[in-house]
């Protein structure tokens, strides 16, 4: 893509001198020719001022805004402000004020919007860009700063990713929308802007492809960027429609078009998905916005199904404000960098993370030798790799989609020669290289031996009686003062049975022995034989052949061990449980019993509890009220704390329930059997067989459990009073730590007080 790079001017000559780029977005690697930038009259927002000005792009809304200081830089702004600096978030003028203030005094931008559509949260859309920048510039060769084209998906009508990103780096965009009053206000906003050189508006179809690549004549783009309405439909959006802990925009202004599509943002983030397949390296980046973590959860699933690796994701927290989540993923060699790529702790879940792409590297001397770090690199990198691999254990993996009989054994045979080679260079690696090591044949071949020397070698060994293998005397033969030796090798002939016979069965007590004597040309090289194998961990027993039969029936029992497994598995997760629950808001505010299966996940019993919420009034004096409330909280609004730990959403009952998952104080997090409960007959006799009624409330397991170990919090409460206790000692559930050996502190390090 193509644009120009522009430094910060601060005065209208250089303002006046700026070029700007080619309107049509293009490849990357193709040049525009230069045209005259907006005229002076406009407001001339963006400057692009690329690199240099990251810095301070990045310092923006790193605290909450100064509402008094903006005031005073805005008349506008001032006249929305009460008496008291505060900022009436309820009111949809003085949010969209607040809107138009930070993009005119922190951007240069200008902003017209109608009442009816969505208002913009500048802090987040932000967010979003410096997320964009990080991810292009760690995955280029070229130096950051570069001339970039991205697409902007349902760009809305105040266009605000293609204005944010044109007023930090010298990129072009695309822009869609299928809604025409958005399009007509884009349009002015670009054009208030002085952007129409570098912003194109496209519009669109619900039907039509979401990347229109072949439809605006471009062959390839860099990024793609969307906002997917959150919800499935307009009951799904009202009963979602929280009060968020005094955020900015906290008034919806939003029409149904911008907020609500068929399946939510889950569907739509994945008809993203299907489209990239097929175009692939033709985007660079694909990424969208996510309003829930769920939804995060379910689409990185879905890249692991599609073999998609190389992906993103992040989180954007502003202050105490609502969570936002971001996803991208790219079909390219290149890989973000970590901060990057795996910005969500690492307590919401591992799974959603992509694979770490940091690597060590370990410096050496240029006067150290190499070969010595080799050695302990190979010796290092044994452990992890299994050294007693069987003949069958290997054939396994090697004879895939073989049917003759005549390529099984040629593979059978290729694989006993790699366990031989292997065998061996094992040995030659090693720092005690004395042993043989014995080939097919169990002839033992020294590996520290030559023809020049081997004689010699051989002649240094101490020489050794060898043990009688039958004893019926004492008596043995002597042969130049040693006893007899064992002749083995590929040359031996015909072997003959010599019996030794003793003095008489009185005598010194020595064994007679069978002693194999070769013949033919072996006789004379009858005192030359090597000595006896040593005995090699590394190379065991080679297995009996398996027949396809064997080899059958092994894999149809373990395909029936599988599907045992599954089967106990699914009883267990669909066995009901119950769990007494508290409303905490620094007291604990009775709620009731919840009804949910050890396999159901924490969002589906926080939002079963939100519903108690509502039915029995908790938070306000009129029982109405509450109820209209408790129709705005979502269940991100929620959290699960138990006992002292924090669970988080996207985890299955089941996963602490059948790990027997420890807490603080040694005692389980979820103390539930991990075995399926068997259903109560409903009725006896005969014709009741495969009868069965669902348990009662008080037949389930967990239902006399104290209800304040379990306290369902709203998150905002938590934000606002997290350093007071017990908020401040509460913590998010890290599946790699080891909480029966935590110990408890107090805020100041002192675990006196809770010592036993």
């Amino acid at each position: 893509m193509t644009g120009i790079k522009r430094k910060a001017p601060h005065n209208a000559a250089e303002a006046d001198s700026r070029a700007g780029a080619d309107p049509r977005p293009r490849p990357a690697t193709s040049r525009g020719t230069t045209t005259s930038g907006p005229s002076p009259d406009r407001p001339n927002p963006g400057r692009a001022p690329g690199v240099s000005a990251d810095g301070h792009f990045r310092q923006l809304y790193a605290s909450e805004p100064d509402f008094r200081q903006l005031a005073r830089r805005d008349s506008r702004f001032a006249a929305a402000l009460h008496d008291n600096g505060q900022l009436d978030f309820s009111d949809p003028a003085a949010t969209m004020q607040l809107t138009k203030t930070l993009l005119e005094l922190d951007f240069g931008l200008k902003l017209d919007l109608p009442d009816d559509r969505l208002c913009p949260p500048v802090p987040n859309r932000h967010n979003y860009i410096l997320w964009l920048k990080d991810l292009m510039d760690t995955t280029s060769y070229e130096p950051p700063g570069r001339k970039l084209g991205g697409l902007d998906i349902g760009t809305g009508a105040s266009c605000i990713y293609p204005l944010l990103g044109t007023a930090q780096r010298p990129w072009c965009f695309v822009a869609t929308d299928i809604d025409t009053k958005n399009l007509s206000y884009a349009k002015k906003n670009i054009q208030l802007n002085g952007l129409d050189d570098r912003i194109r508006l496209l519009e669109r179809n619900a039907d039509d492809p979401l990347i229109p690549l072949d439809d605006a004549g471009i062959q390839s783009i860099d990024f793609v960027m969307m906002n997917p309405p959150f919800y499935t439909s307009e009951e799904d959006m009202l009963s979602s429609a929280s009060k968020k802990a005094r955020p900015p925009m906290s008034a919806c202004t939003g029409a149904p078009v911008e907020m609500v599509c068929d399946g939510g943002e889950v569907a739509h983030v994945g008809r993203l998905l299907r489209e990239s397949l097929v175009l692939r390296d033709r985007v660079q980046w694909y990424t969208s916005m996510l309003g829930k973590l769920t939804s995060l959860d379910v689409l990185t699933e879905k890249l692991h199904e599609h073999g998609v690796d190389n992906y993103a994701v992040t989180e954007f927290v502003q202050g105490n404000k609502t969570r936002r989540w971001a996803l991208g993923w790219s079909f390219g060699p290149m890989r973000p960098a970590e901060h990057v790529a795996r910005g969500v702790k690492a307590s919401l879940g591992k799974r959603i993370l992509p694979p770490s792409a940091m690597a060590e590297l370990l410096m050496l001397p240029a006067d150290k030798p190499v070969d010595p770090v080799i050695t302990r690199i190979r010796d290092a990198a044994s452990r992890f790799t299994p050294q007693n691999q069987t003949t069958h254990e290997r054939l396994s993996t090697n004879t895939v989609g073989l049917v003759a009989l005549s390529d099984f054994r040629k593979r059978r045979a290729e694989v006993l020669e790699q366990q031989e080679r292997e065998a061996r260079e094992a040995v030659a690696l090693s720092t005690r290289t004395t042993t043989s090591t014995p080939d097919r044949s169990l002839t033992a071949t020294p590996n520290n031996a030559s023809a020049d020397n081997s004689e010699a070698e051989r002649q240094k060994k101490k020489k050794k009686r060898a043990r009688a293998l039958v004893s019926f005397g004492d008596d043995e033969e002597e042969e130049d003062g040693a006893g007899p030796k064992l002749v083995t090798g590929q040359g031996v002939g015909k072997k003959n049975k010599t019996k030794v016979a003793g003095k008489d069965a009185g005598g010194s007590g020595e064994a007679e022995a069978d002693v194999e004597s070769a013949s033919g040309d072996d006789k004379d090289k009858g005192q030359k034989v090597p000595a006896k194998v040593a005995v090699n961990a590394s190379v065991g027993i080679v297995p009996r052949a398996l027949t396809k039969a064997a080899l059958r029936r092994e894999a149809a029992e373990r395909e029936a061990l599988r599907k045992e497994f599954l089967l106990r598995q699914t009883a267990v997760k669909a066995t009901e449980i119950a769990i007494p629950f508290v409303f905490y808001d620094g007291t604990n505010i009775p709620g009731g019993v919840v009804r949910v299966k050890k396999g159901d996940f924490v969002w589906l019993f926080l939002d079963k509890s939100r519903k108690v919420g509502a039915e029995l009034g908790v938070g306000a004096d009129k029982s109405a009220n509450a109820r209209r409330d408790w129709a705005r909280v979502s269940v991100d609004d929620l959290m699960l704390v138990r006992g002292t730990m924090i669970i988080p959403h996207h985890y299955e009952f089941y996963f602490f329930i059948i790990n027997r998952t420890m807490g603080p104080s040694n005692k389980l997090l979820f103390d539930y059997s991990s075995e399926a409960t068997p259903t109560a007959s409903a009725t006896s006799g005969p014709g009741a067989a495969g009868l069965s009624r669902a348990p009662g409330l008080s037949e389930l397991e967990g239902v006399s459990d104290d209800p304040t170990i379990t306290k369902v919090v709203d998150r905002r409460w938590y934000q606002r009073n997290k350093h007071i206790y017990p908020a401040n000692v509460w913590q998010d559930f890290d599946p790699e730590k080891d909480y029966s050996k935590d110990i408890r502190r107090d805020p100041g390090g002192n675990a006196f007080f809770f010592s036993k």
